[in-house]
């Protein structure tokens, strides 16, 4: 069965903002040459914080919708979803606000799709993702299958992704109650749970922020640490429990996987991080949490 080529004025891309930075209004504009409508998500930010957001919304003819509250990245995402859909759009691109993306990068993906021998069963595209302070590729270890230009793979990050409305539709979008951290993961896992495929487009770059990552040495090997906040580790902690319960039966293979990274994670936190102790309890806690199916916003957080 063939799918119809992408074409820019099939894709409706989401950006989802949260205190937005100095560099997201140049994000943006690097973006809006690629899709056929701009959306940005906000989750709560200040209208100061906002400012050069909205002046870019008003160059690029991009829409600006205020969840007048942090509810997460999945509910955004989810808002973003919802708008592409009643916009007649096909696909949706998934962005973060610290990334950018490459010039002819959703291009790229689009053309990787329409070599594939199997498009019709592809509900993720993602491209490579390059950390922008150290250069190194971050990318999905293993693969399922390679060919010119592409792999299927397991799960993605969420950001610089081209996501099929129809796929996201038949699985019930993102889940909101995770909040933040899984939820793309999540959002994998289940896709291919009903028969769908994730594939990477290996020469589409997306220039991405993954924590304040930092280059140590553990034992004899580089490692990047990612010094995300406490508050993150909660998430991370609590969410990965969940969706390891989710899918084990499933995904062996990849939870596993998961399972190691969430242990040496762990371990560069005690060894090489600020905070430890808050990070090391809110680890705990969130493990507690994910036993117990607690889910939505860390009550510190929500506000």
């Amino acid at each position: 069965m063939s799918i119809r080529a992408i074409e820019r004025s099939d894709i409706c891309a989401v950006v989802v903002t949260y205190f937005p930075k100095a560099g997201c209004a140049e994000n943006l504009a690097a973006l809006a040459p690629q899709v056929g409508k701009l959306l940005i998500v906000d989750n709560g930010s200040s209208a100061q914080s906002l400012e050069p957001i909205e002046a870019a919304a008003r160059e690029l003819d991009a829409t600006v919708m205020r969840l007048g509250a942090n509810l997460g990245i999945a509910t955004a995402l989810n808002a973003g979803v919802k708008f592409a859909a009643e916009q007649g759009y096909r696909w949706l691109a998934t962005f973060d606000q610290d990334s950018r993306a490459t010039p002819g990068m959703l291009a790229e993906m689009a053309g990787v799709l329409a070599s594939y021998p199997h498009a019709d069963q592809v509900a993720v595209l993602s491209p490579c993702h390059v950390d922008r302070g150290l250069g190194f590729t971050i990318r999905e270890r293993s693969s399922e299958a390679t060919g010119s230009g592409w792999r299927v793979v397991t799960s993605v990050m969420t950001s610089g992704n081209l996501v099929s409305l129809k796929a996201a539709a038949a699985v019930g979008g993102f889940d909101d109650s995770l909040f933040i951290d899984y939820v793309d993961h999540d959002f994998c896992l289940r896709l291919r749970r009903h028969g769908y495929q994730i594939l990477e487009a290996t020469r589409a770059t997306l220039l991405h922020s993954l924590g304040a990552m930092e280059r140590r040495r553990f034992l004899f090997v580089r490692v990047h640490v990612t010094n995300h906040p406490v508050v993150r580790r909660y998430y991370m902690s609590r969410n990965r429990l969940i969706v390891w319960r989710r899918y084990w039966r499933a995904e062996p293979r990849w939870v596993l996987r998961d399972v190691r990274h969430f242990l040496f994670e762990a371990a560069y936190v005690l060894l090489y991080e600020k905070q430890t102790g808050a990070k090391i309890a809110a680890i705990f806690r969130g493990l507690h949490d994910g036993f117990r199916n607690i889910r939505g916003a860390f009550p510190e957080a929500s506000g």
